[in-house]
């Protein structure tokens, strides 16, 4: 036996020792290194942070928030109104009904809960692109980013899934009731997202009993609303809703029709000035015919004819489900004559002409020469007979007007409307008056006299505000505070005519509390749209309060805003400051930018936290500097500092593609490329 002596063992010692090594205990942390995400959860800081504001609808706010325990940016929605139970409530239940609803075109909801402050929230996928409503609206502009991504058969595509959607929740016995432009969301890579279930009812269930586990239930998730109110969107909700007659899956089916009819027209299916008026038409039935609209494309009758049945003032008129509605729009895409068409042999004829181009050309122009001839006189007496019958159901609507009932239903809907109304406040407060007049109804009364406050708060009629809460018999803390506001501010302006000094606008935005935040936001909406002469060195205060509350950023940390006055205009300093949002969203009217009143000439965004192209929107500026920030999607950039106006733009080196660079230049703005220090200035 061989034995290899001294060599061996010391060998064998080091292997001893270095095995006797690994097993020692690892430090804390080395330990804490291997688990990250366990830590994470373990932590315990609040798990969703780097809150923004993104927007505020009626019902509720949407921020934009980091989830540290997935390590993403989601999308978080609190109510607007928190002041009572019911109000959390109905926010929760849209929360719970959402997360009910599992298909791939209905936003996916995440996590729900109570935040730190006792208000509820829930968040969901964060959608990056565009609203339908903007998809449409940018189209209609002719804007070429947008005309050829989204033609005709792009938009039908998306409306198929909008579809697919809405048929999957009538599955489950969720109708939506809101389904409109803006609750659709279109993702970069062709996601198609149906959002905003706030006003979705659940239909109750034929078999008594207790529901099934996976079973909806309407006496939970169903919205915790008075009988006779109005909801909805005028131009997209069915009629029954507006007369507060029974909903069912084919009001949703009425909507589909509306944009449908919108995505050929790019116009409502009502006309009107305000949202009243095309309510009043909705209820009337007063459609404009798709071949009365002037559209940029030749409406094609097929598709025109899907849209106007769906739309049929009756809902037994209308397809009697969404999978209907889908396979007539798939029988005009594949060249066949639609259900929706009454029957003609001429379109028949040329739509085999169509499909079949082999087909022997003489037979089809004799059948279609035959077809005119048989079928003019038949056309023309179903023509006459449908006029008579639209005159004699016209002449029953307007008997119908004249009764009890009718004036019930009007007054409801106009209380309804006025509820929520603050984008046009003098118009709403009027409304509020009349109703006041005609009605005694306490809880009604109460309701619009506490809104009726809050218009002329944001009004800054800040006497008129304080008639109005104190007419109310109690006041809620919320309500307290802005009383109390109103009292002070009618001090500093007793005229109610007059509006408030920039200084003492600045300092009212800055002394809301964050309740009341959508008050400050109306308060600069109305300030800006009413000033006749706006001098950009004294605006830059109520912009500065505006930006703070905006990006939620601390008093401690608020920037002082540098703008400076040049020859050419005014030169607005933003480099290194925690700003990322400076756009507006408000329902139904344009958007605003914080920044658009400053005439500004330049503008200096280095390594600032703006991130998104759509924060631009409404600034017109000759010179940017964007050295160190980089914006999102890079491929819109070179379209939106032409809507900006720019003429030279300032980037960082080599933070942009090179041919993205190069196309910039070629649209006639001049590129200047630095280099800059990656490290943070202090």
């Amino acid at each position: 036996m061989h034995d290899d002596g001294p060599q061996d063992k010391k060998h064998a010692d080091l292997l001893y020792d270095f095995f006797k090594h690994r097993e020692d205990p690892l430090s804390d942390k080395e330990q804490n290194s291997l688990t990250p995400i366990l830590n994470a959860l373990k932590a315990p800081e609040a798990r969703y942070a780097s809150s923004n504001f993104m927007a505020e609808g009626g019902e509720k706010r949407i921020f934009r928030v980091y989830d540290q325990y997935l390590n993403r940016h989601v999308a978080l929605a609190q109510p607007v109104a928190t002041e009572t139970i019911t109000d959390q409530e109905r926010f929760l239940r849209e929360g719970q009904l959402t997360a009910n609803l599992t298909h791939p075109n209905i936003v996916p909801i995440h996590n729900m809960g109570i935040g730190a402050d006792g208000t509820p929230f829930f968040t969901m996928e964060l959608i990056p692109g565009d609203s339908l409503e903007d998809i449409i609206a940018n189209r209609k502009k002719g804007d070429p980013d947008y005309t050829v991504p989204y033609d005709q058969k792009a938009l039908l595509s998306i409306f198929n899934k909008v579809c697919d959607a809405v048929a999957y929740a009538h599955s489950r016995t969720v109708i939506h009731l809101d389904i409109k432009p803006d609750n659709i969301r279109v993702g970069q890579f062709g996601e198609v997202l149906l959002c905003d279930w706030g006003l979705a009812l659940v239909e109750e269930h034929v078999e008594s009993g207790e529901a099934e586990l996976g079973q909806l239930d309407g006496d939970i998730l169903n919205d915790m609303t008075l009988t006779g109110t109005v909801k909805g969107t005028p131009g997209f909700m069915a009629p029954e809703q507006i007369l507060n007659m029974e909903k069912t899956h084919l009001s949703d089916i009425y909507a589909l029709g509306a944009i449908l009819y919108y995505m050929i027209t790019f116009q409502l299916p009502v006309n009107g000035e305000s949202s009243i008026e095309r309510m009043e038409n909705t209820r009337d039935g007063k459609l404009v015919p798709i071949r009365k609209r002037k559209t940029q494309d030749t409406a094609p009758p097929g598709l025109a004819a899907i849209a106007m049945k769906a739309l049929s003032y009756k809902p037994d008129d209308r397809y009697e489900n969404v999978q209907a509605l889908q396979s007539d729009l798939d029988r005009f895409l594949k060249g066949y004559p639609t259900d929706a068409e009454p029957f003609n042999i001429f379109n028949w004829a040329l739509m085999l002409i169509l499909r079949h181009r082999n087909l022997t050309t003489w037979l089809l122009i004799s059948l279609v020469l035959l077809s005119v001839v048989m079928g003019f006189d038949n056309q023309m007496i179903k023509k006459e007979k449908q006029t008579a019958e639209t005159n004699l159901s016209l002449f029953i609507q307007e008997q119908e007007k004249s009764g009890k009932m009718y004036d019930k239903l009007t007054s409801l809907s106009l209380a309804s409307q006025g509820v929520r109304g603050y984008t046009d406040a003098k118009a709403m407060i009027k409304l509020s008056d009349q109703i006041l007049a005609q009605t005694e109804d306490p809880e009604i009364r109460n309701t619009l006299l506490r809104h009726k406050a809050d218009l002329h708060f944001v009004l800054q009629q800040f006497n008129l505000a304080c008639e109005s809460f104190e007419q109310l018999p109690a006041l809620n803390k919320k309500a307290e505070r802005l009383l109390k506001l109103s009292r002070q501010y009618s001090k500093t302006k007793p005229d109610d005519n007059a509006l408030l000094s920039e200084s003492d606008l600045a300092q009212l935005i800055v002394t809301l509390p964050a309740v009341s935040f959508g008050k400050a936001i109306y308060l600069f909406y109305y300030h800006t749209g009413t000033k006749p002469d706006i001098d950009p060195k004294e605006h830059i205060k109520p912009v500065g309060a505006m930006l703070a509350r905006l990006n939620d950023v601390k008093p401690n940390r608020v920037p002082n805003l540098k703008l400076t006055e040049t020859p050419e205009g005014f030169h607005l300093d933003l480099s290194n400051t925690p700003y990322g949002i400076y756009l507006i969203k408000l329902p139904s009217v344009e958007r605003l930018n914080v920044l658009e009143f400053l005439q500004l000439n330049s503008l200096d965004l280095s390594h600032a936290s703006v991130a998104l192209t759509q924060e631009f929107q409404g600034i017109k500026v000759k010179e940017l500097r964007l050295t160190g920030t980089i914006i999102a999607p890079k491929g819109n950039l070179r379209r939106t500092l032409k809507e900006m106006g720019v003429k030279e733009v300032t980037l960082g080196k080599d933070d942009y593609p090179s041919s993205l660079v190069d196309s910039i230049r070629k649209s006639d703005i001049k590129v200047i490329e630095e280099e800059y220090s990656t490290q943070e200035p202090e």
